[in-house]
């Protein structure tokens, strides 16, 4: 998957993030790609199945839930030193 997928991929999974209201399932995210197609910005290579949209889903939720977890952890760890 090209990094430039990936980018896209995570801004649309963020703005998910951000409002629930506006979470992309895999499928709507490989629209999305293939809409970018059409408009000349990916090219028709680069879209991956959506499989493989959704194992990156799985994947990247769970470093992001860790990542988040571990942030929590340090920031209450520097209120308790400071």
């Amino acid at each position: 998957m090209s990094k430039n997928v990936k980018h896209l991929l995570e801004n649309m999974f963020h703005t998910g993030t951000v409002n629930p209201n506006n979470k992309f399932s895999a499928q709507q995210m490989r629209e999305e790609l293939v809409w970018r197609v059409q408009f000349g910005e990916l090219d028709e290579n680069d879209i991956p199945k959506t499989s493989t949209i959704q194992n990156w889903i799985a994947s990247f939720s769970r470093k992001w839930k860790k990542a988040m977890a571990i942030r929590k952890l340090e920031a209450r760890e520097n209120v308790r030193t400071a």
